[in-house]
């Protein structure tokens, strides 16, 4: 009988966990969940976890109420339920006990609750909790050919929500609105937005790299930056792109042009076999060249995927060797205090000889 493509995953992570002694993996309700069992759902005050064991056969202990949810929703037929009235944390701690694991280290993943490791801690006192994300994220960094697909679709997809955002933009048009038709769109369009709001930056605000949108209202003579970043079959992009409305003066026609070059020789850059921060050293010359390095305050990209950042970072400092499959945003952005910013953001898939972007809505500055 052929394996699904979870069992294959959960078979590699207690591959791992074995080369480095680690008793298990325990997940909570997140994106790494979904990666290794197919289930989706959002976490609350019940436990609701997954166990890859090193030896062994991989369980869900699961509340009551989930049970039938779970149960179809996943390959795996292990499914332990417990019941308002039990302790799901002496119940795991019972469960490790009678299979007989020897375990004296389990990862866990960053997310997971504090009050749910606390409780861990407390009904199994031997052993010692170590954060599993260097683990997992060593199997979710390379992508399959379909999860590519999955994320070369929605940046078609976001490809259009911003033709049709852009075109939305003009004086006396608040923030916020353009944000609503950002959201709007990707349904429209076969997918959702996948935060709470987008980012609709105008004036002096598009200098704030991560601002908070609001009912300001655009005027005549500004910038206007937008990122956002949509959902699809659980996958997720990232975008940001920069207009102006009205007439550019030469200074922002040269900053502009500068994130331009640094974002697109980023891009050409990437090719197997260079580290994370060479790239981020060849973005970030190029803005340094042109005398506004001091401007540029966060590293050249994230990794993307399930989540919107996820490894591998961008960023000096990291050595990790760039492989085919590995999807990550270049975004440089100059950032002038109490005029504006520009960044200009794409999500690239590293392939064999160099690197392909999954968004493709134009570099040319648009004025309004």
């Amino acid at each position: 009988m052929k394996k699904s493509i979870y069992e294959i995953r959960t078979k590699k992570l207690s591959k791992l966990l074995k080369e480095k002694d680690i008793g298990g993996f325990l997940f909570g309700l997140s994106t790494n969940m979904y990666y290794f069992t197919g289930f989706y759902g959002i976490q609350s005050e019940r436990l609701l976890v997954f166990f890859v064991p090193s030896e062994g056969k991989p369980f869900f202990l699961v509340p009551e109420v989930n049970y039938g949810q779970i149960k179809e929703n996943t390959c795996f037929g292990d499914i332990i339920p417990w019941n308002e009235l039990e302790d799901p944390f002496g119940k795991i701690a019972i469960i490790i006990s009678q299979r007989g694991l020897s375990i004296s280290r389990i990862a866990i993943e960053d997310t997971l609750r504090s009050s749910f490791l606390l409780a861990l801690q407390k009904k199994l006192p031997e052993v010692r909790f170590i954060s599993g994300n260097e683990i997992s994220s060593v199997l979710r960094r390379k992508k399959l050919s379909k999860e590519r697909d999955l994320m070369m679709n929605l940046g078609k997809i976001h490809d259009k929500v911003y033709e049709k955002a852009i075109s939305a933009i003009k004086v006396g048009v608040s923030e916020l609105e353009i944000a609503n038709i950002i959201v709007s769109a990707f349904k429209e369009y076969g997918a959702i937005y996948g935060g709470l709001i987008p980012i609709v930056a105008s004036g002096k605000y598009s200098a704030h790299p991560h601002y908070t949108t609001t009912n300001k209202v655009i005027l005549d003579g500004e910038s206007v930056l937008l990122d956002s970043g949509g959902v699809y079959k659980y996958y997720r992009s990232d975008m940001s792109r920069t207009v102006f409305v009205g007439n550019p003066p030469e200074e922002y026609l040269k900053v502009y042009n500068i994130v331009r070059k640094a974002q697109e020789t980023g891009v050409q850059s990437v090719k197997p076999g260079r580290t994370c921060e060479e790239i981020d050293q060849i973005v970030r010359k190029v803005i340094e060249d042109e005398g506004y390095g001091q401007y540029f305050i966060h590293r050249t990209g994230h990794g993307i995927g399930l989540d919107v950042h996820e490894e591998p970072y961008i960023i000096e400092g990291n050595k990790l060797v760039l492989e085919p499959g590995m999807t990550f945003s270049i975004k440089p952005g100059i950032y002038l205090p109490g005029k504006y910013g520009v960044r200009i953001e794409d999500c690239v898939i590293v392939t064999e000889k160099g690197a392909e972007s999954f968004t493709n809505f134009t570099h040319d500055l648009i004025t309004i």
